[in-house]
This record gives structure tokens, C-alpha cells and sequence, in this order.
């Protein structure tokens, strides 16, 4: 017979995902969904306010209950 345990979460679900586009040190665009984006690699091209940006890197994380995308963009 197979048993089930209990689970307890050791963190709470995600509500928001959070994508933020950084070119150096200021952020350019912030957007808050209930779900989450496709995500863009390095190399991917992406138009924000009729400018094309090159994604440099990107980075992951977590805030309470949201998952957090940062991605550092240069102008084309």
C-alpha cells in the first residue's frame, strides 16, 4: 500500500511573475503578470518605446510570492 505524507510548502505559490529590463544601471520597462512571460536568451533582439535592445544576460530570482526575470539589454 502506498502512503501519502502530508506536504507542507516550505514557500509560498507564486502569484506575479516580474520581468524588468535594465540597460546599465536604470530600469527601462517593468512589467507584473499572473503569468509567466516566454523567456528571451541572450542574443534575443526585443523592441521597447520603438527602440531595438540585444539581451546581454538575464538573471533569476525569487521575492516572496513572486518570480522575478531581469534582463540587461543594450541598444541595436
Amino acid at each position: 500500500m502506498l502512503k501519502f505524507i502530508k506536504h507542507e510548502p516550505e514557500f509560498p505559490p507564486i502569484e506575479f511573475f516580474i520581468t524588468r529590463f535594465f540597460v546599465g544601471d536604470n530600469c527601462l520597462f517593468e512589467q507584473e503578470t499572473k503569468v509567466s512571460l516566454p523567456t528571451l536568451i541572450t542574443g534575443d533582439d526585443i523592441d521597447i518605446f520603438n527602440e531595438s535592445y540585444v539581451i546581454e544576460s538575464r538573471q533569476f530570482g525569487f521575492n516572496e510570492d513572486a518570480f522575478v526575470t531581469v534582463y540587461y539589454i543594450k541598444k541595436r
